[in-house]
């Protein structure tokens, strides 16, 4: 089912049923700093504090840099946003990044695509686990994924409230609360800007259409990355990619940064 733009809320007695059914000690947004994750969050947050106090749970906003790859206005607005949700809400922020830089790593595997790539094991996956191990259990974790987002979740994401088993023998329940909503990407934007405290967020998506939480990318297309570079000077990832690549194919799509529009500096 699609909701429309004002339709867009929360199912309330399910979530509660999702509650009663895990039982949680431990709640955890996995927050990038993006759309989704902020979208997520922000259908979620009224209930989570309601029935925190209720059922005796900790909520944790878990954020997440990349070495090398997180933008720094990334990693600004997300702590600004995970701030305020402290205030308001009493949700605790963690903040973790894993000990490799992206560009040293990229010079050993070169640049991947697919489920078992480097970038996410590394830098996102690996972070999970040991965060997983920390927390009080039954842990509930929260996130932005849909089945729209690509074919892969589509063949991941079963349903709304999924039990997870890793490789690395952690366990939790997973709660993807855009499972049916159905939402464009512009749609999404619209509803994140009606709440002022969201803003440092939403300034990103509207300057460079991304929110820069890993700016290289193997899944971006060349188009996107230079609408980042319009805004934010990428000159330096070329040389990095010339430095620490081998690929020809990637090398040439790296080039593309050694230009900059003049729109640029005539606004």
């Amino acid at each position: 089912m699609t909701a429309s733009l004002n339709e867009a809320s929360l199912d309330s007695q399910c979530a509660r049923e999702h509650f009663k059914r895990v039982k949680p000690k431990s709640v955890v947004y996995l927050f990038s700093g993006g759309k989704d994750s902020s979208l997520a969050q922000l259908l979620t947050r009224d209930l989570v504090r309601e029935l925190a106090s209720e059922m005796k749970y900790d909520v944790y906003v878990l954020y997440v840099r990349v070495p090398g790859n997180t933008h720094p206005r990334n990693a600004e607005a997300a702590r600004r946003v995970a701030e305020w949700h402290y205030r308001e809400y009493g949700f605790k922020p963690m903040y973790r990044e894993a000990p490799f830089d992206f560009w040293d790593l990229a010079a050993k595997y070169g640049l991947q695509k697919g489920a078992g790539r480097w970038c996410f094991i590394m830098f996102k996956d690996r972070v999970f686990r040991s965060v997983e191990r920390e927390l009080p259990r039954p842990q509930l974790h929260i996130d932005g994924m849909s089945p729209e987002d690509s074919s892969r979740r589509s063949e991941m994401i079963k349903r709304e409230l999924e039990f997870v088993e890793t490789a690395d023998r952690t366990k939790f329940w997973a709660w993807h609360p855009l499972y049916k909503l159905g939402l464009s990407e512009e749609e999404k934007l619209e509803l994140l800007r009606r709440h002022k405290e969201l803003e440092p967020l939403v300034e990103l998506y509207e300057e460079s259409g991304d929110s820069l939480n890993c700016v290289v990318c193997p899944y971006r297309p060349k188009k996107e990355l230079l609408r980042i570079h319009a805004v934010e000077d990428l000159t330096n990832v070329y040389y990095l990619a010339r430095r620490c690549l081998r690929s020809e194919k990637w090398l040439k799509y790296f080039e593309a940064l050694l230009n900059r529009p003049l729109t640029r500096f005539l606004t």
